[in-house]
């Protein structure tokens, strides 16, 4: 089978995550696969892992969309190799490669829907509502993003199937000594390590989060964040504000996250709305504890009181409780960590992620369950 993928750009976030496992995954089932991204943005080391996991990537570029050339050159490939599926990622390949995709006449055309994304312009959500009539088959990594997809980007509800993300837990074995980050970050061997990754921006709640820390008002508590964005300078000031520059760390963008979360005693997760979010997937397999908001795919990974905490979004109260929470209770964070691990074992396998992604390929549109519970 012949698989296009459209993608806005190349920089290594969540969404370019699940790209790379299904290049990789799909490479070795025998798949021909070719990555073409929209913006001339990408990292030169994400781009290399997908030609080394099997996929041509062709960049089109911003300016060669604006003038048209990037769509007619785009078309024109298209029609030579004449692939059997394309799949769409994020806001502009939605609208572009779904238009590209049914000029060029490829049989079965999927879009990914990622995330519950309420950030959208109006604009924005007129042009996805408006090509979404040619997807045959839209997947999602959460239930509860279905209505959202429904009634925000026009996902017809007979053509949807819930696929969620998946993770190789055998990766995040790691043997890196736990004092070893404290070392990097010049951090007291003593204090207490929070975690907290994803890209700086309002999604995510990392302001939130600084709040939420304010409130603890203990010495040895420190912060690491990684992650880049437009709401750094934002953050920074927001922790110099809160009393908080000495213990939080501003890491910047981080490849090593295995080794991060074996560091860390707890990560935390303060996101106002997600799709299925991949760090929290990490965090599970990397064996460390987890306190996260209650929001969409969130929780069907986290169950409260079984496999992490669970609180509300826009809560830096209920945050800060259920840190602390953990916190006092070692021996309740290590039971806890030890059932994420063992769900995301049992229930978020990337081989059988990928199985139902190419049952959705074949046409054969199934839905997937990924626990014997419904959340």
């Amino acid at each position: 089978m012949k698989i296009v993928y459209f993608i806005d750009h190349l920089r290594p976030d969540g969404t370019q995550f699940v790209l790379h496992q299904l290049v990789q995954g799909l490479n070795v089932r025998g798949h021909a696969q070719t990555v073409i991204c929209l913006n001339d943005s990408w990292d030169e080391l994400f781009k290399q892992k997908l030609v080394d996991g099997g996929a041509q990537v062709r960049i089109v570029g911003k300016l060669a969309l604006a003038s048209g050339y990037g769509w007619w050159t785009t078309l024109a490939f298209l029609r030579q190799e004449r692939f059997d599926v394309a799949v769409t990622l994020l806001f502009a390949s939605d609208v572009v490669g779904r238009t590209l995709a049914h000029a060029a006449r490829i049989p079965w055309i999927v879009t990914s829907i990622q995330t519950r994304d309420e950030f959208y312009a109006s604009w924005q959500r007129w042009l996805v509502r408006r090509t979404m009539h040619w997807a045959d088959s839209v997947i999602l990594n959460s239930i509860h993003v279905r209505d959202f997809a429904i009634s925000e980007e026009g996902a017809p509800a007979d053509r949807i199937v819930v696929i969620p993300n998946g993770i190789s837990v055998e990766k995040y074995i790691s043997t890196v000594p736990k004092l070893t980050l404290r070392a990097q970050l010049n951090l007291p061997t003593d204090c207490i390590l929070l975690g907290s990754i994803g890209r700086l921006v309002p999604q995510k709640g990392f302001d939130i989060l600084l709040q939420a820390l304010a409130q603890l008002r203990r010495r040895d508590l420190f912060l690491c964040i990684a992650g880049v964005g437009r709401e750094e300078q934002n953050l920074r000031a927001q922790a110099r504000e809160l009393g908080l520059q000495a213990r939080v760390v501003f890491m910047g963008y981080r490849r090593d996250v295995p080794a991060l979360m074996h560091c860390l005693d707890l990560y935390v997760h303060a996101s106002r709305f997600e799709g299925m979010p991949i760090v929290i997937l990490e965090a599970m397999a990397s064996g460390c504890p987890i306190v996260a908001t209650a929001v969409d795919g969130t929780r069907e990974l986290i169950q409260d009181a079984r496999d992490g905490w669970l609180v509300p979004p826009e809560d830096p109260l209920a945050l800060a409780n259920a840190i602390q929470s953990a916190l006092d209770d070692p021996n309740e964070a290590r039971r806890r960590s030890a059932a994420a691990l063992q769900r995301v074992s049992d229930y978020f396998d990337t081989n059988k992620v990928l199985d139902a992604w190419e049952r959705v390929f074949q046409g054969r549109v199934i839905e997937f369950h990924n626990s014997p519970s419904s959340v």
